[in-house]
C-alpha cells in the first residue's frame, strides 16, 4: 500500500509539474483578444472558447482542431513529456499505450512502442543485455549488425565509449568495422558515417536497406527491463536500491542517472519506465577534456558538437572544439596551421598555444646612429632598451627587450672593471623602453616610453672583463616592472638554434643607440640606426689592428666598414645587432660590445674600423636560454 501510495503521490507531482509547464507559454499561439472569450482561456477560430489548458494537450477541443494545429510546434515542452510530432505535449506515460493521445497519433508510431514481456531471461557474463530483454553475445555488440530486436546493441548510448582496435573503422555511433570500410562505396555503419560525403568525396555509395526493427508482444502489465549502467557512471532507483540490472520495475519507475567526476552525461538524468518502455534510452558518460581558460592575452572558446552552439571549455566532451585568439600585439606562429584544437576520449588532440608578444617587428619603415648613421623613425625598433643611471639619469648603454620582464645588455654596462667585472648595485640603473630621445624625462616621449628598475642583474660568469678581454661581453637585466606590449615596445626575436659560429656569406645587419654621431662631438638626441655589413672571420683577422685583435675572441662577430666614416661608438654599447629573417622579422644576432680607440681622441672611437659584436648564438643554450627559462616571463 505504502508503494502504491509513493507512486501515486510522484505521479500527482509529475503531472502537477506537466500542467502547469503545458498553460502559459502555449496560451499566445493563436490566442486573440474577443469580447466573448474571457481571460484564461483559449479562442478557437471557429468561435468557440476553451480552457487554455486545452490547447496542444493532443486531443481536439475546438471544431476546427485550431487547437491542436502546427502553431503547437512553438511551445516549449517540459523535459519529462513526450512531444508529439506537430508538437502538443502530452505525459510520458501515453506514449505507446496503445491508443492515440496526439492529434495524429505519432505517439504510437514511435520506435519505442514496443512492450517488454513481463519476465525476462537471465543473460550470461559474456552477453549482453538488450533494452528488449534479450540476450546476445557480447561480441555481436556494436559491430554495425544490429542482433537486438529494437536495436539497441547498435546505438550510440551502448557503443559509444567503446575502443576499437587500430585495424578496424570506428563509426560515427561507437561501433568497430571492418578497416576496409571508409569511403568503400558500400554502407557498413548502421549511421553511414563510413560513406560520409565529407569523406568520401568521389565513391559511390550503394545503400543497403535498413530492415525495420522487430515489435514484441505487448506484455501483460508493461513493466521495465533495469538497463545496463552506463559506463563511467550508474543509475539510481527512486525506491529499492537493492535491484541490478535485468530485473523487471512497476511502470512509473524513476531512474536517475549520474556519471563519475571527470565525465558528463549525454542525455537526460531522469528516465521513467511508461507501458513497459523507458521514455529514453540511457544517456551516455563522455569523458571531459581537462578545462581551458582564457588569458589576457588568449581568448578561447569551444563549439559543442551536435548543435549545442558556443560557450566557455569548461565542459568540453568529445568531439568539442576549441579555437584560440591571441589578442593584439601577441602571436603563436602555429595557430595559422592548426586554429583549434579537438577533444577526444578525454584528451585535447594537440596541446594549447601559447600566445606571446609578436617580436622583431618594426612598427613603421625605417628611415641616423653612432658616427654617420642615419636617424631611425620613431617606433622602428620596439626592443630597444635605455639604460640610465638612477641618480643622475644618464644614459650609459643601450640593450634589447627578449622577454617583457627581461633585457639584454652588454657586461661591460654593468660590472666594476677595475674589481674582476663583478656586478654593480642594481639600484644604480633604471631602464627604459619605448624611448626616442636620448634625455630620461624628455616630454615628447611621455606617452609612450616605459620604466622600470632592476630586479636582479645576471653576468654571464664567463666575463672576466679587460683582463680577459671582454670575453663573453653579455648581462641580462630582470627587471621590476613587467612592460606592457605596444606600438613602441615589443620584444626582439631570438634564434634558439643557432650554432656558435661565423658563416662566410656577407649579409647585413642593424644596429641601433644614442652614441656618438660624429668623432669628438656629443652623442645623438634622437635614435640612430646604422645599416653594417657582418664580415667573414677571415677577412676580419686580417684587417683588424694589430692592438685590437685580441678582442677578437671565440664569441665576437665582426661587423661594419673600412676607411667609410662610419662605426659603432661610445653610448652604443649593449645595443643590438639585428638580422632580417623569415620575412619582416628581425632577430638578434650580436650585442655592441667594442670599438677601436680613435687615434685623435683617447676618449673617442675609430670611425674608420670595424665594431666586435658579442655573437648571441656562443650564449644561446648555456645561458640565456636558461635564465629566460628561470626569470622569462611572456605576458603581464
Amino acid at each position: 500500500m505504502c508503494s502504491a501510495t509513493l507512486i501515486q503521490v510522484i505521479r500527482l507531482f509529475l503531472a502537477i509539474q506537466i500542467v502547469h509547464s503545458f498553460s502559459f507559454y502555449q496560451s499566445n499561439i493563436t490566442k486573440r483578444e474577443v469580447e466573448e472569450c474571457p481571460s484564461n482561456t483559449f479562442a478557437c477560430k471557429s468561435g468557440e472558447c476553451i480552457d487554455e489548458d486545452m490547447q496542444c494537450d493532443g486531443g481536439v477541443d475546438c471544431k476546427d482542431a485550431s487547437d491542436e494545429s502546427n502553431a503547437c510546434a512553438r511551445i516549449n515542452c517540459p523535459i519529462f513529456a513526450f512531444r508529439c510530432d506537430y508538437g502538443a505535449c502530452i505525459f510520458p506515460n501515453l506514449e505507446c499505450d496503445g491508443k492515440p493521445d496526439c492529434r495524429d497519433g505519432s505517439d504510437e508510431k514511435t520506435p519505442k512502442c514496443q512492450i517488454i514481456d513481463e519476465t525476462s531471461p537471465i543473460c550470461r557474463s559474456n552477453e549482453f543485455r538488450c533494452s528488449s530483454g534479450e540476450c546476445i553475445d557480447e561480441d555481436n555488440k556494436c559491430d554495425g549488425i544490429a542482433q537486438c530486436s529494437d536495436r539497441s546493441d547498435e546505438i550510440r548510448a551502448t557503443c559509444w565509449n567503446l575502443r576499437c582496435p587500430s585495424y578496424s573503422f570506428k563509426c560515427k555511433y561507437g561501433a568497430c568495422v571492418s578497416g576496409n570500410a571508409e569511403c568503400n562505396g558500400k554502407i557498413e555503419c548502421p549511421d553511414g558515417s563510413d560513406e560520409d560525403p565529407n569523406i568520401c568525396k568521389n565513391s559511390t555509395v550503394v545503400v543497403t536497406p535498413t530492415p525495420p526493427p522487430v515489435v514484441t508482444r505487448p506484455g501483460a502489465r508493461g513493466r521495465c527491463v533495469l538497463p545496463n549502467h552506463p559506463e563511467f557512471g550508474k543509475w539510481k532507483i527512486f525506491g529499492p536500491d537493492n535491484l541490478s540490472p535485468g530485473a523487471t520495475v512497476n511502470p512509473g519507475t524513476i531512474l536517475n542517472i549520474v556519471c563519475q567526476n571527470g565525465y558528463k552525461l549525454e542525455g537526460n538524468s531522469v528516465i521513467y519506465c511508461a507501458n513497459g518502455q523507458w521514455t529514453e534510452n540511457i544517456g551516455v558518460c563522455l569523458k571531459l577534456c581537462s578545462p581551458l581558460s582564457s588569458t589576457k592575452v588568449m581568448t578561447v572558446t569551444c563549439t559543442y558538437p551536435n548543435n549545442k552552439g558556443e560557450g566557455n571549455c569548461t565542459n568540453a566532451i568529445d568531439g568539442t572544439l576549441a579555437r584560440f585568439k591571441c589578442e593584439p600585439l601577441y602571436e603563436d606562429p602555429n595557430l595559422q596551421r592548426i586554429p583549434g584544437r579537438v577533444c577526444r576520449d578525454g584528451t585535447w588532440d594537440n596541446s594549447s598555444p601559447e600566445c606571446v608578444p609578436v617580436c622583431g617587428q618594426k612598427s613603421v619603415e625605417v628611415q641616423k646612429l653612432i658616427v654617420n648613421g642615419k636617424t631611425a623613425k620613431r617606433g622602428t625598433y620596439p626592443w630597444q632598451a635605455a639604460l640610465y643611471t638612477r641618480d643622475k639619469k644618464e644614459l650609459i648603454c643601450g640593450g634589447s627587450l627578449i622577454k617583457l620582464n627581461m633585457i639584454i645588455t652588454a657586461a661591460h654596462c654593468v660590472t666594476d672593471q677595475q674589481d674582476r667585472a663583478q656586478p654593480l648595485p642594481k639600484e644604480n640603473y633604471i631602464v627604459a623602453l619605448g624611448k626616442y630621445y636620448r634625455k630620461f624625462d624628455d616630454p615628447r616621449d611621455s606617452k609612450e616610453a616605459q620604466f622600470s628598475e632592476l630586479k636582479k642583474i645576471i653576468v654571464n660568469e664567463k666575463y672576466g672583463g679587460p683582463i680577459q678581454n671582454f670575453g663573453s661581453d653579455i648581462a641580462l637585466l630582470i627587471t621590476s616592472t613587467v612592460f606592457v606590449p605596444s606600438l613602441r615596445v615589443q620584444p626582439v626575436c631570438m634564434d634558439w638554434n643557432l650554432e656558435c659560429k661565423i658563416g662566410e656569406d656577407q649579409v647585413y645587419g642593424y644596429v641601433t643607440g644614442w652614441g656618438y654621431t660624429v668623432e669628438g662631438s656629443n652623442p645623438s638626441e634622437e635614435l640612430k640606426e646604422l645599416k653594417v655589413p657582418l664580415i667573414p672571420e677571415s677577412k676580419c683577422q686580417k684587417d683588424l689592428p694589430l692592438d685590437y685583435i685580441r678582442y677578437y675572441t671565440y664569441d665576437k662577430l665582426c661587423a661594419g666598414y673600412l676607411n667609410s666614416n662610419t662605426s659603432v661608438c661610445r653610448g652604443d654599447s649593449g645595443g643590438g645587432l639585428v638580422v632580417k629573417r623569415n620575412g619582416d622579422r628581425f632577430y638578434l644576432t650580436g650585442i655592441v660590445s667594442l670599438s677601436p680607440t680613435s687615434p685623435r681622441d683617447i676618449d673617442g672611437c675609430d670611425s674608420q674600423q670595424y665594431g666586435l659584436y658579442t655573437k648571441v648564438a656562443c650564449h644561446t643554450q648555456d645561458f640565456i636560454l636558461k635564465k629566460v627559462t628561470e626569470y622569462g616571463i611572456n605576458a603581464r
